[in-house]
């Protein structure tokens, strides 16, 4: 076990010695399962979820957009990625994440630290694993009330797979015509008792794609137990090893307001890539889980949480583009290196009690924790010239010893927080969804740079959330809801002179909308929104070198899904979102001297539309077929290089049955080319998507 870790069994003793102890001579309780109902196995619909409320309550019941991809769609579209499982989610657009890292836009605001696993912070920089994923889960708009900082458009929830009382032995692969090559292993088991249950995940890749050069290469693996301690108390140790190396790729770059006009496959880095321009991000964690219920209406939920995280990016970036006869791409080459630490420690008490006619679901919280993030970073500009539309690349050295540091810093960041969020039950037709959360946020930062910009914050914060549910009737619920969060600058890239003067950003989130029950097995959302994101910092256009807090973005947007069983045998999940966000208010200028204010929000499309549906027979086998379409978008805020809108056609084919599985997918029916991802910041880092490709997965359960 890593240094960082090794406090984790102390947590289990204590847990073991609280709720274990004194057993004997005490009266035994009913068996209780603290559970969170997911989508029966092969449903393409959610009813209940955990993510808005940190209870499992009934998706209608609660006053925000809430998405979920379960297990089933994921596995009939042969889902390798988050990115790809996302695609089933409304107002989602996608960063290229310096090819490193799952990132997405969501509602027009950048979700780069707002990864969770089991309601608990992952913000580490790397792309996941789905192997040990039962499903994924959005929630769209502030949600600092229940998460702390960040959560701007919305954040990702990751859903992880527990043991269970029903054994499981399944073993997978995945074929790609592209060179995708993957396996993957479930395995759990219970005692004889049901007092121990065991779980094992785990997945080996080793593949290739349409990108010239591209590799990856990846290790997953992650145990999990749960012991009934007591009738009324269990408690789940999980852990997980993540290794992933993979081409340093960041798609191509852009000419004259457009992704330059090349073969798909073209790739602007080194000759020698595997060597030179290569990812590697080593991820490793421990998670204790206790849940005691004290009685039916009065439980604990108790969650620690320790990770290490490491990366080595060596890569290549766009240094500059010469116009002319002859167009020409310099390349500079970078090696950034990341060490990363630290723990989450929740405790949360949920409590039902009914005070005259009104009927309460309490929440009391309490979160503490601690993430050190050191960083180096060497690079050299202008080290390789090609011609933009043929280029031949070059071998890399490496990055000589003695390079000064463009970035050597020490990070330290302390979170306590109290929350305390209340569902009540007015009468069978109404509900108030009502939170409050405190946080008390400390930043260091040690710049040991010749720059020496040192960084030393206490930020204080409050964050409301106030909803409101209406029910007619039982199937249709109304509702209206407002929210507040805060991001600070620990979590920026930018730092300045001055920046630890300055507040964090605050989000704030009007929406209403409305959820309906169509038939028994289908569900259709409905929602109009309203976010603005003030105290952006901004560079001071009296002095670059420091920030001024002035700036604004907005989106306003509408969201449709529906999700289920529309006929028998007949599976869709569906969406479509129109936003319209735009910066507000801005004091920068565009390299190209134009202002930002005015401008439309990077990696934000005016329309997005996604379909898929699955119609089964009654001999296992079935044929499913979707689309995929978003519209313009522009690759960084300054609107100075376009993302074309496209659209794609994805078909499926499968057989379905007890011992086995096979399912396969032809994506991008007509060959579309197409852009599926911009970087969001800068606008040479534009990635292709996947040209007519057949994936083909089997499952085999023993």
């Amino acid at each position: 076990m890593k240094p960082k870790l090794r406090k984790l069994p102390f947590f289990v003793a204590v847990a073991c010695a609280v709720f274990g102890s004194g057993a004997q001579g005490e009266t035994v309780m009913p068996e209780v399962v603290v559970t969170e109902k997911a989508a029966p196995a092969g449903a393409y619909e959610v009813v209940e979820s955990a993510a808005a409320t940190k209870v499992a309550v009934p998706l209608h019941n609660v006053p925000q957009a809430v998405n979920v991809v379960p297990k089933a769609v994921m596995r009939d579209q042969n889902v390798l990625s988050v990115q790809d499982a996302l695609q089933n989610v409304p107002g989602l657009s996608f960063s290229v994440g310096d090819g490193q890292r799952d990132q997405v836009t969501i509602r027009g605001f950048t979700a780069i630290n707002d990864q969770f696993v089991d309601g608990v912070r992952d913000d580490a920089l790397y792309f996941r694993d789905l192997s040990n994923v039962d499903r994924i889960e959005v929630l769209k708009g502030p949600a600092s009330v229940l998460y702390g900082r960040g959560s701007a458009g919305g954040l990702v929830n990751r859903v992880t797979k527990k043991p269970q009382a029903v054994p499981v032995m399944e073993v997978g692969a995945t074929i790609g015509s592209e060179g995708q090559k993957r396996g993957e292993f479930d395995i759990g088991a219970a005692s004889a008792d049901q007092q121990s249950l065991f779980r094992l995940t785990g997945a080996l890749e080793d593949s290739n794609s349409f990108r010239n050069q591209y590799f990856l290469e990846r290790q997953a693996i992650a145990p999990s137990f749960t012991f009934k301690l007591r009738p009324q108390t269990t408690l789940t140790v999980q852990a997980d090893y993540l290794k992933d190396k993979r081409l340093a790729d960041q798609g191509v770059p852009s000419y004259r307001g457009r992704p330059v006009e090349v073969p798909i496959e073209t790739y602007y880095g080194a000759a020698n890539g595997h060597e030179r321009a290569f990812i590697q991000s080593e991820v490793s964690s421990g998670t204790i889980t206790l849940d005691h219920a004290f009685d039916p209406d009065l439980k604990l939920h108790s969650v620690l949480r320790g990770y290490d995280y490491s990366l080595d990016r060596n890569y290549t970036s766009i240094d500059a583009i010469s116009k002319g006869a002859n167009p020409t791409v310099s390349i500079g080459q970078t090696r950034r290196l990341r060490d990363e630490h630290g723990y989450y420690f929740q405790n949360e008490l949920s409590q039902k009690v009914q005070w005259g006619d009104t009927r309460h679901q309490l929440l009391y919280g309490i979160e503490l924790g601690q993430q050190h993030k050191s960083e180096l970073l060497t690079s050299r500009s202008k080290v390789a010239t090609y011609d933009l539309f043929h280029p031949v690349l070059a071998n890399l050295a490496p990055l000589p010893a003695n390079l000064v540091p463009g970035a050597d810093n020490k990070n330290r960041v302390n979170i306590a927080a109290l929350y305390l969020q209340d569902l009540a039950t007015l009468s069978p037709q109404w509900k108030v969804l009502a939170g409050l959360r405190y946080d008390r946020l400390q930043q260091t930062r040690d710049d040991r740079t010749a720059r020496n910009l040192d960084l030393q914050r206490t930020d204080s914060t409050v964050s409301p959330r106030l909803g409101v549910v209406f029910q007619p009737i039982e199937q249709v619920s109304v509702y209206a809801a407002y929210s507040r969060s805060f991001q600070p600058v620990s979590d920026s890239f930018s730092f300045r002179a001055n920046s630890d003067q300055l507040k964090p950003t605050q989000t704030a989130n009007k929406e209403i909308g409305v959820k309906m029950d169509v038939g028994t097995k289908a569900s259709l959302t409905a929602a109009v929104f309203d976010m603005s994101q003030t105290n952006i910092q901004v560079a001071d256009p009296a002095n670059s070198n420091f920030s001024i807090p002035v700036g604004k973005q907005r989106t306003r947007g509408l969201e449709l899904t529906f999700a289920g069983e529309i006929a028998p045998q007949w599976d869709v999940i569906s969406s479509y979102s129109y936003m319209d966000g735009s910066i507000v208010e801005s004091t920068e200028r565009t390299s190209a001297g134009t202002p930002f204010k005015g401008n439309t929000a990077a990696l934000t499309p005016r329309h997005s539309l996604n379909l898929w549906l699955k119609r089964k027979f009654n001999d296992g086998y079935y044929v499913a077929g979707g689309a995929h379409a978003e519209s313009v978008r522009y690759a960084s805020p300054d609107n100075l290089s376009v993302l074309p809108g496209y659209g794609v056609i994805n078909l499926g084919a499968g057989y379905e049955e007890r011992k086995f599985d096979v399912a396969v997918t032809l994506k991008n029916l007509l060959n579309r080319k197409y852009f599926v991802a911009g970087h969001g910041g800068a606008n040479d880092y534009n990635m292709p998507g996947e040209p007519r490709s057949l994936l083909v997965s089997a499952r085999y359960r023993f």
